[in-house]
């Protein structure tokens, strides 16, 4: 969940900011990365929570949990901190506040494992 997560995170900045701004329009209306996240999260928690314990479809699910929860932390300062604007997403608080994000939840992730190991 742990590398999922970094690797989407830092693709998803690198693309913000190097392509710039992107959007997608299905039916006409704006879809942020955040609801993405949140399609990719949920079935990947459930499936963890409830499926049958087979190596491949669990790490299949542990990735989908860890892309889904970038992109989610990802968007989480924009949405509150900003007006949400063009220029937003490229901003200084929205970057840092995304990286707070991402760092607390490896340090979660972190503690947890620790935790489990024990």
């Amino acid at each position: 969940m742990l590398l999922p997560m970094l690797a989407t995170f830092a693709g998803l900045r690198l693309y913000l900011h190097l392509v710039h701004v992107q959007h997608i329009y299905p039916g006409g209306y704006l879809v942020h990365h955040l609801f993405i996240g949140i399609l990719i999260l949920v079935p990947g928690a459930f499936l963890l929570a409830f499926a049958p314990c087979r190596r491949p479809l669990q790490a299949v699910a542990t990735a989908a949990v860890g892309i889904g929860s970038a992109m989610i932390l990802d968007e989480f300062t924009y949405m509150i901190a900003t007006k949400a604007t063009d220029q937003d997403y490229v901003s200084r608080v929205s970057l840092v506040g995304a990286i707070v994000c991402i760092s607390l939840a490896v340090i979660l992730l972190l503690i947890l494992y620790a935790l489990h190991r024990e």
